[in-house]
């Protein structure tokens, strides 16, 4: 199965809570920042960058910017 193809259940299947709480978040705003995302979710900053590599893997993210700039959002 092509992981671009995952469909909402299956995502929500191979992602732990934490993970989750992160994507469900970038799924409501235009982008945003770790930092951001690490204090909306109450999800620690090493988890946060965690999840949004998973995400990158999975193409459901793509990272905006560079450095301390660096924003993700929605694919």
């Amino acid at each position: 199965m092509a992981l671009e193809l995952l469909s909402k259940e299956k995502i929500e299947k191979i992602l732990t809570e934490k993970q989750l709480a992160v994507w469900k978040f970038i799924q409501m705003v235009d982008e945003a920042s770790p930092g951001e995302i690490a204090k909306q979710t109450k999800v620690a900053q090493p988890t946060v960058r965690q999840a949004l590599d998973k995400l990158l893997r999975l193409k459901k993210v793509e990272r905006v910017g560079l450095g301390r700039s660096t924003k993700y959002r929605k694919l």
